[in-house]
């Protein structure tokens, strides 16, 4: 069955109204309702409570079936099971690597232990980290139980805007900049980052993603790899 862009275009349009009358639905059944904010902070940090409940021995599990053979050099100022934790906890509670960074200068009164801004921003491309998620992922797949599951696809784009000064184009790749623009010192140029996500609709769990700077095929292909390595039967997207 071939699928034109008209008939993609006439579902969108679709999705759209049935979008808006679901909330015009909603807004009449919660006229008049109040919030009880202290009601949802104290099931909110109940939730949080349980979530890193949940997550420590996972996290163990996860960190202890890695063998890092380190070169010479100053030690760690984290264990890899701390760095884990605070990356996830970055995310449960939404806060900019600054704010983290604040927070656990507050708590390094009672800990002793000082991590500044760039240890928060380098959990980012830290190896061990990545290793450790990739374990914790299929550790968490495993104690839910999916081994086959019907899942939804989320495929988008996000924009970058990335600015590069003259002088330091010139010091990293020498004369051949020069060429360019000796008058313009600061140029731009944009560029798109595109995502692949698959989500076992029952659990709400993500299976696979993947991401690519070139085109929403590259990201496709990376997240089948995945798909591939996390050994779960898809019924359907």
């Amino acid at each position: 069955m071939r699928v034109t862009e008209k008939q993609v275009r006439e579902k969108v349009e679709a999705l759209e109204k049935i979008i808006e009358q679901y909330k015009l639905m909603r807004e009449e059944e919660t006229k008049g309702e109040k919030r009880d904010w202290r009601t949802y902070e104290e099931n909110l940090a109940r939730r949080l409570e349980v979530a890193m409940k949940e997550l420590e021995p996972l996290i163990d599990e996860a960190v202890h079936t890695l063998h890092v053979c380190r070169k010479r050099g100053r030690k760690p100022t984290l264990t890899l099971k701390q760095k884990v934790t605070l990356l996830l906890i970055e995310q449960l509670v939404n806060q900019s690597n600054r704010t983290m960074a604040s927070i656990l200068f507050i708590f390094s009164l009672l800990t002793g232990i000082k991590v500044g801004y760039k240890t928060v921003e380098r959990l980012y491309s830290d190896l061990e980290v990545y290793l450790a998620l990739c374990n914790l992922h299929r550790l968490i797949l495993k104690k839910k139980g999916i081994k086959e599951c019907d899942a939804s696809g989320d495929e988008t784009g996000y924009s970058l805007s990335i600015s590069k000064h003259y002088r330091e184009e010139v010091n990293q790749r020498g004369d051949k900049a020069k060429g360019k623009s000796e008058e313009k010192e600061q140029s731009e140029r944009k560029a798109f980052v595109y995502t692949f996500c698959l989500m076992d609709l029952d659990t709400k769990m993500y299976l696979c993603y993947g991401t690519g700077m070139g085109s929403e095929k590259e990201a496709f292909k990376k997240a089948m790899r995945m798909l591939g390595e996390i050994d779960v039967r898809i019924n359907s997207v």
